[in-house]
């Protein structure tokens, strides 16, 4: 239970009315929007047409025409605001000295110590000195051919699976395409290189209560209960029996132990080659770096040194990072290309063209301009994490615009002006706010429209407007790897299958089948609910 005195009360009242004196269209935020219990009561709360509301895309800046919005945490008085200006995005991200990374949020990330993701200032630094090199051509071509190694292990089971004349199958999509990109990370990133069907096994390897794969799946289902779950409920529970929570928490406990053995297998591996010299001769470049740096001894390499929990950390940070977010933007990737048939034909004759047979090489990918644009689409529709949190440490000022929004979704009258942000303040940045700006997308920015994402000689697609892989010096360390990947699996996907709406809802209409296959829920990441298509095999 979170108490409030009447002074924070008041506090926060006041501040309320004080952005409103100033002409703010402020409301007041229950729960700090960037926390986990924001995430949590997402699907439900805040309610549709208030400001924190998950699926609200751009309603909220159309609603009080503004692309900033002001607002305050009740418990604690913080003002707040959101941004949806790619001007002010910009700024923001840009300047790491005023806008810090609001880390409290990202600290239940730091299970088992800290890591590239739940750190800022020479910490941050420090982590990603250590792993950046790692993302590199070398490796993207590396990810390039295990991409095509295990898509074709995959594609064989698919074709096992297929039923009738046709030669066709329904697809869970997010279960396919979990495996698929956690396997494709373990190989590329930590040097575990198994098959498909090695990796389908539920045999644990000796020393293991449960298999890889397993251990990793478990882990995530049980992440928002160990990140909610205070120490001391874990601590209690293993003297008092508390019913139904303590089954719980041994579960969860009992994942995290899973997954740390696993991954400590890993690193021991790679800690023997470091030691006998046969670090180059090691394709997994990221553990490599992070094995290394662990080796390190403080005196002679201390900038970029992990202590055991950090490597342990950043392993899993990565490991689940690295396969969980490609994953559902190939869901929905996917989902779309069974609804926009036109979309998917124009995919296929492109890949067709540039890969009429034979295995393609790396340096294709450069000619996949309108499959590219289809994963940079599906990015901007669902961008993999909703809004990002920024503490701001001195005083600013950041641009906004205010408009009028026609019925139909045009924007018109567009000024810009500017935003006074005090220190002590926090700025969410919106991105799928920043997304569903027609203001920079066009009044058509609802569609799927993978176009958009192409120059021509008239028209440059807005960069600043496009945040899925973050911005600035804290941007994706990982982005090269996900676009390497996700071309190649989508590709290849297409190339192989046409890809079809399931047979389930071809009776309904499209606004229906969109509606229930693209849906989603809010999670670290969002979450496709509803992922699933019909593969027919290609003549």
């Amino acid at each position: 239970m979170v108490s409030i005195s009447p002074i924070q009360g008041v506090l926060a009242l006041s501040t309320l009315w004080v952005l409103k004196i100033f002409g703010r269209n402020a409301e007041i935020l229950w729960i700090n929007p960037f926390r986990m219990l924001a995430i949590v009561s997402g699907p439900f709360f805040p309610a549709q047409g208030k400001v924190g509301h998950y699926y609200a895309k751009f309603s909220a800046f159309a609603k009080f025409g503004t692309t900033c919005l002001s607002s305050v945490v009740f418990w604690d008085a913080i003002p707040t605001f959101w941004i949806s200006d790619a001007d002010a995005i910009r700024i923001v991200s840009a300047d790491r000295q005023t806008f810090t990374k609001d880390v409290e949020a990202y600290e239940i990330l730091n299970i088992y110590g800290q890591n590239l993701v739940g750190t800022e200032g020479a910490v941050w630094k420090r982590h990603r000195a250590v792993a950046k090199s790692a993302f590199n051509e070398a490796n993207n071509a590396f990810v390039w051919t295990e991409s095509m190694r295990i898509a074709t292990e995959w594609f064989s089971d698919i074709d096992n699976r297929m039923y009738g004349t046709a030669r066709e199958c329904t697809v869970d999509l997010l279960k396919d395409l979990t495996q698929l990109t956690l396997l494709i990370i373990s190989t590329t990133g930590f040097g575990r290189r198994v098959s498909w069907s090695e990796d389908a096994a539920a045999v644990p390897p000796p020393g293991h209560k449960i298999a890889f794969r397993p251990a990793v799946t478990s882990a995530i289902s049980h992440l928002i209960p160990k990140m909610l779950t205070p120490d001391l409920i874990y601590n209690l529970s293993d003297w008092v029996y508390l019913p139904f929570i303590s089954s719980a928490l041994k579960e969860t406990t009992e994942s995290f132990e899973a997954l740390k053995f696993h991954m400590l297998d890993v690193i021991s591996l790679a800690r023997a080659r470091v030691t006998n010299g046969k670090a180059a001769d090691m394709d997994a470049a990221l553990l490599r770096n992070l094995v290394e740096a662990n080796m390190f001894e403080e005196a002679d390499c201390g900038y970029k040194r992990l202590t055991d929990d950090e490597l342990l950390s950043n392993t899993m940070t990565f490991l689940l990072a690295g396969h969980e977010t490609t994953a559902h933007t190939i869901c929905f990737a996917v989902v779309l290309l069974a609804l926009y048939p036109d979309v998917q034909r124009r995919v296929y004759e492109e890949v067709s063209k540039f890969w009429p047979e034979g295995a393609p090489a790396p340096e294709s990918i450069a000619a996949l301009e309108y499959t590219t644009g289809v994963f940079l689409e599906t990015l901007r529709l669902f961008p993999p994490v909703a809004r990002l949190g920024k503490l701001v440490q001195a005083n600013s000022v950041i641009p906004a615009r205010r408009f009028q929004m026609s019925p139909e979704g045009r924007p018109s009258d567009v000024e810009q002006f500017s935003v006074a942000i005090d220190k002590g303040s926090l700025v969410i940045i919106d991105i799928f706010g920043l997304h569903m700006n027609p203001i920079h997308w066009g009044e058509d920015v609802e569609e799927f429209r993978p176009e958009r994402f192409i120059d021509t000689k008239s028209y440059r697609w807005p960069r600043d407007a496009f945040f899925a892989f973050a911005g600035g010096p804290r941007s994706c360390i990982g982005q090269r790897f996900a676009i390497t990947e996700g071309l190649c699996l989508i590709a290849n996907i297409v190339r192989n299958y046409e890809i079809l709406v399931p047979y389930d809802l071809c009776d309904k209409g499209v606004e229906e089948q969109r509606k229930i296959l693209l849906h989603w829920s809010p999670s670290i990441t969002i979450l496709p609910t509803e992922a699933r298509a019909l593969f027919r095999r290609r003549k």
